[in-house]
């Protein structure tokens, strides 16, 4: 393994950690603070970001800019699991609630990052064989 292909894996390891602490702590009170009456749109948005930049990097993850649909699906799956999970979590938690629009708009979110991780890669071997 690479030295690049570590920091990516360590990079996805990461934000995978920062999406599940931020999935089971309590943060109504922040959301409420920072949405300015607008919760639903906010947290929606919100889903939909960190899981595309989850599903990008975990498509430099599991192997660089190179693509196939082995490693995408991979990939996918790697991030509906950290989802599904994460609701399966905030069911018997007072302070939060599973959602299964959330978990729509995660893996809507992942599979954004994964496309444009793909065409990000696309590029970038393109360029690469151009010189």
């Amino acid at each position: 393994m690479t030295a690049t292909s570590r920091f990516w894996r360590g990079a996805a390891a990461v934000w995978a950690g920062v999406i599940f602490v931020s999935g089971v702590v309590p943060t109504r009170s922040v959301v409420r603070a920072a949405s300015d009456g607008h919760e639903t749109l906010t947290t929606t948005v919100a889903h939909f970001m960190v899981y595309a930049v989850l599903g990008f990097l975990l498509g430099l993850a599991l192997g660089g800019w190179r693509t196939d649909l082995r490693r995408l699906a991979l990939a996918l799956a790697l991030a509906v699991a950290l989802g599904g999970a994460i609701e399966l979590i905030q069911g018997p938690l007072s302070y939060r609630d599973a959602q299964l629009a959330d978990f729509i708009v995660d893996v809507a979110g992942a599979a954004a990052g994964l496309a444009v991780f793909s065409v990000a890669a696309a590029v970038a071997r393109s360029r690469s064989r151009r010189g």
